[in-house]
């Protein structure tokens, strides 16, 4: 009998069983450990990125309600200019007039916050009682100037639209006696810029809700006279026109939707006290805000300091739960992965694929929510190479009020509208198809039912090797600047319209005028002496020649009004034929004047024929009344030529005078803007404005070269339709 003791087929001594399981729960609690620091490291990070991502946002916020500010103090300042443009085509504007014009800018509906469009109007101390009897005479019976007292100067609020309610209490102030006012108007006065004034209680406000307020002043000269030196601009000052505003009125609505978010409050200046508080009040003292910032803007050299801070609502904006699903998944993830070392300890090259897929997952994982966390607070969507959409993010979603499933593939479509969608998908297709960046504007229905105007803009996306792999695009909402750019779009068309049917309307009595001074001249005739007065010739030469430059004047608004507006159909013109028609037109002034002039061989020009002929026209009049060389030994000659390029047709009128000064070459394309207001031949000073109006409007340029030696040379450019082409 063997002795020996029997072992059974496959047994395993006791240390062989207890080795793995020891190395196993050793491995796993390894495991856990690390993927728990892992988790706790991922949810610091988390943390930080949260507190980035409500910064970054913070910051974002905070841009855009300071340029909302700047916006909006903007387009009041245009319409100060557009009210400054009146009195520069009119002299002295009538009540009437100036009630007309002020009553179409609809103030209540386009301009919150504005108490009115006024003009005060400066007086010396010896035009004073004059002024007081004048307006007296006007139906004001009580008028005088106040405060009352001596000084060297006044001013007075002659006019203040709409004239009526709180308004009529700044009716005759006198602005320029108190301080704050005062250093404003001489701003304004002495730099010929936008001027204004700190913190002031306005004469409209009352004893309810009582505004801290500030006053815009542009000044305003006397027409036809210089105002280019310090001196020119105190000594031909006619007044300034000017906007109260109320600032509490000012602000309301800046901010759009979100401004609950955002506690704002303004200071008069650098310091921040009480006293020079514009608008809001303090954060409250036992809940200081977590996001700060002190910000300080320049208003015709007068500061603004705003200081804007978080409110509660804003930290709903900033998605919180990100730091908790880190947590929460990592931990998850972690005990998954304990488990799984644990079922698979024995199975390394499993566990080390496994390990290494989860890594990869993770990762992609991190990246994505990375960029969409970065990419806050726009609304961001990716698409393959096969035009599709397949992802949008959670700003998206919320905005659209539906689920991703909804949104994929062409799905995103339906909440665009639909007078714009086949613009939106053409677009896209089209860049796709080249795969170029695009950028275009359309609407989309948000959640609430409301279509909001959204700017999306597109990049073409290329993996490692370079190859296409469809497109990444981010959109934001520009509803409100939108608006405002419309806003502005319709009051100048409605000043285009305005300067319009002014010229239209002066232009008989201006015919009359001169037509009944010619009968005039011609009724003498039957007085011997009195038309052999030279003091009654010399007033009669004065008269036609007034009349006729009136004249000019109105038909060079008409055309200054209407210069962006094609008159025939625009298509490639024989530029040549249209130099040719103005020479014709010109033939007496050219014979007058004892000129030359010769004509090159001009490329096509993609335009209206009228509009062709009318840049001609005004470049050879401009050439025949300023071009005369300095010698009056040399005759005039005119050259008229033009070259082609790849992208634009370039023209030029040159003149063999003596030339213009570099610092007077930009300055003569503004409207009004004459070298020689003292020249009976300057002309009206609009002709190169109505020139430059015409090539923008074609998206063309002008400008002027000139030397001593070579004279003058207008050159201006259009676009070559043709040679574009070759862009693709």
């Amino acid at each position: 009998m063997n002795k020996h003791p029997e072992t059974s087929v496959g047994a395993l001594p006791r240390s062989s069983l207890s080795k793995p399981r020891y190395y196993s729960h050793w491995l796993t609690i390894a495991v856990l450990l690390i993927t728990l620091l892992t988790s706790y490291q991922a949810w610091l990070i988390a943390v930080e990125d949260l507190e980035h991502e409500r910064q970054l946002y913070f910051d974002f916020r905070v841009r855009q309600l300071v340029q909302s500010i700047e916006q909006r103090l903007q387009t009041y300042e245009q319409m100060l200019y557009g009210a400054r443009g009146l009195f520069a085509a009119s002299g002295l504007v009538e009540r009437s007039e100036y009630r007309e014009y002020v009553s179409a800018l609809n103030l209540d509906q386009r301009f919150p916050g504005i108490q009115g469009v006024g003009f005060s109007l400066w007086i010396p101390k010896t035009e004073k009682d004059r002024h007081v009897a004048q307006m007296r005479k006007q139906g004001f019976a009580d008028y005088d100037i106040h405060p009352v007292g001596e000084r060297d100067f006044y001013t007075s609020v002659i006019y203040l639209e709409p004239f009526f309610g709180r308004n009529l209490r700044a009716f005759s102030f006198d602005m320029f006696s108190e301080p704050t006012r005062n250093r404003a108007m001489s701003y304004a006065r002495d730099n010929n810029s936008l001027g204004i004034s700190g913190k002031v209680i306005l004469l409209q406000e009352t004893v309810q809700d009582v505004q801290a307020g500030f006053i815009m002043y542009l000044p305003v000269y006397k027409k036809d006279v210089p105002h280019d030196t310090l001196e020119q601009r105190r000594t031909n000052l006619l007044g300034w026109v000017y906007a109260p505003f109320r600032t509490k009125d000012l602000m309301a609505g800046i901010g759009g939707e979100l401004e609950s978010d955002l506690g704002l409050e303004i200071f008069d200046g650098e310091t921040l006290n009480e006293e020079s508080r514009m608008y809001g009040a303090a954060p409250p003292a036992n809940t200081p805000p977590t996001l700060t910032r002190k910000q300080q803007i320049v208003l015709a050299c007068h500061p603004w300091t705003l200081f804007i801070h978080a409110q509660a609502n804003f930290q709903a904006r900033v998605d919180q739960d990100k730091p908790f699903i880190i947590a929460g998944s990592s931990v998850s993830l972690s005990l998954l992965l304990s488990l799984l070392t644990w079922q698979l300890v024995n199975s390394r090259s499993r566990a080390q694929a496994l390990a290494q897929s989860m890594t990869a997952e993770l990762r992609e994982s991190e990246s994505r929510f990375r960029a969409m966390a970065n990419s806050a607070p726009v609304l961001i969507w990716l698409s393959g190479p096969n035009k599709l959409c397949y992802w949008f993010n959670k700003v998206w979603l919320d905005f659209t009020g539906r689920s991703i499933e909804q949104e994929l593939g062409n799905g995103w479509s339906e909440t665009v509208h639909p007078d714009d969608l086949e613009f939106c998908l053409n677009h896209y297709s089209q860049h796709f198809e080249k795969q170029q960046p695009f950028s275009m504007e359309y609407r989309m229905k948000r959640h609430d039912g409301e279509y909001r105007w959204l700017l999306d803009t597109g990049i073409p996306r290329y993996d490692d090797h370079g190859e296409f792999v469809g497109y990444i695009g981010s959109c934001i909402d520009i509803t409100e600047p939108r608006q405002i750019r419309m806003a502005l779009e319709t009051s100048n068309a409605d000043l285009s319209r305005f300067a319009e049917i002014s010229a239209h309307h002066l232009m008989e009595p201006t015919r009359r005028f001169g037509s009944f001074t010619q009968r005039l001249r011609n009724s003498l005739k039957a007085y011997p002496e009195a038309l052999g007065d030279e003091d009654i010739n010399s007033s009669l030469d004065y008269l036609e020649r007034d009349a006729q430059r009136l004249l000019g004047l109105v038909r060079d608004i008409q055309l200054y009004v209407t210069a962006d507006q094609a008159r025939d159909k625009i298509t490639l013109v024989d530029a040549k034929a249209a130099a040719e028609a103005a020479i014709q037109a010109f033939a007496d002034k050219i014979a007058i004047a004892g000129a030359s002039v010769s004509v090159g061989e001009l490329p096509h020009a993609y335009i209206d024929l009228p509009r062709m002929a009318e840049l001609f026209r005004l470049l050879l009049d401009n050439a025949l009344k300023h071009g005369k060389p300095a010698h009056p030994k040399h005759p005039l000659h005119i050259e008229i030529g033009g070259v082609s390029d790849l992208d634009v047709n370039r023209y030029y009128v040159r003149d063999n005078g003596d030339g213009i000064d570099a610092e007077y070459r930009q300055r003569v394309f503004e409207i009004f803007e004459r070298l020689h207001y003292r020249d009976n031949e300057a002309g009206t000073g609009i002709g190169l404005s109505i020139a430059r109006r015409i090539l923008s409007s074609c998206r063309g340029k002008i400008w002027i070269e000139s030397t001593a030696q070579n004279g003058t040379a207008v050159v201006f450019e259009l676009p070559n339709i043709e040679g574009n082409k070759h862009d693709g």
